[in-house]
């Protein structure tokens, strides 16, 4: 289980990716899917997140949409928060109450655990033509 200091003085311990239940792992991909088929919609309007000239594509998304979108970050900070220095375990609702700079590198570090490759092989050993993202 991975242990994370953040730069706002908290610290976290996350699932590591192997540890996850499956309920949780159904909710976080189910929530990446409908966020990555409207970011590639975004992205398709011309959306860039590097270029402030067309952020204003933004708001060609519906309500629906936009919830949608930053509702995975929300979704990956319940899903993978262990313990935390904060007290409470995060809610989807309470995660958003957070520091923009702590709710961002939360999202960042269990993004990063949530796209680790799971081992499926029967024997323990990881398949040697499957990338290992780490």
């Amino acid at each position: 289980m991975p242990a994370i200091n953040l730069s706002t003085g908290d610290s976290a311990i996350l699932y590591a990716r192997n540890e996850i239940s499956e309920r949780t792992n159904r909710a976080i991909s189910k929530s990446f899917m409908a966020a990555g088929s409207i970011a590639a919609k975004l992205q398709d309007f011309g959306f860039d997140e590097n270029d402030p000239l067309t952020w204003g594509k933004w708001t060609e998304l519906t309500p629906d949409e936009q919830d949608k979108i930053n509702e995975y970050q929300a979704t990956l900070i319940v899903g993978f928060v262990k313990s935390w220095s904060r007290g409470d375990l995060p809610t989807l609702d309470s995660c958003l109450d957070l520091p923009t700079t702590l709710f961002q590198e939360l999202a960042n570090a269990c993004s990063n655990e949530f796209s680790k490759q799971l081992d499926f092989s029967p024997d323990g050993v990881t398949d040697p033509k499957v990338p290992i993202v780490e």
